[in-house]
């Protein structure tokens, strides 16, 4: 394993994840799967104007909030597994969401500190 997380930032990790994981996978999957592209404009905020800013369909602002929500959740649940590969993404996904104000971005930057500074080395590790 790489890199491992300690038990209490894993945990704080995986509070950190519930909020801006699960709500913007659901917000960005909210359009495909209901096919309602009216009532978005309060739910992408920042990632609508990037969007308009580089060119891209509504589409892609909302796969890529799917794409960060996903990160979260995969990111943190290969964590609790054990699996060393998972840490890079759920650094993405912390990174991710300082992009996104409000409670993703406090929660983005809660779980970068626990991401950066409460890792152990794999040698301290009793097996």
């Amino acid at each position: 394993m790489l890199r491992p997380i300690r038990p209490v930032a894993l945990v704080v990790l995986t509070a950190c994840m519930l909020y801006p994981g699960v709500t913007q996978l659901f917000q960005g999957l909210y359009p495909f799967v209901s096919q309602d592209w009216f009532n978005l404009v309060g739910d992408f905020g920042p990632w609508m104007g990037l969007a308009q800013k580089l060119g891209l369909p509504l589409a892609a602002a909302a796969g890529a909030k799917a794409a960060l929500g996903a990160a979260w959740v995969l990111g943190v649940l290969g964590l609790w597994a054990g699996d060393g590969r998972a840490y890079p993404l759920a650094l993405l996904a912390a990174f991710g969401s300082l992009l996104y104000p409000g409670g993703p971005m406090v929660m983005g930057a809660i779980g970068l500190v626990c991401l950066l500074f409460f890792r152990e080395k794999p040698d301290t590790i009793p097996a």
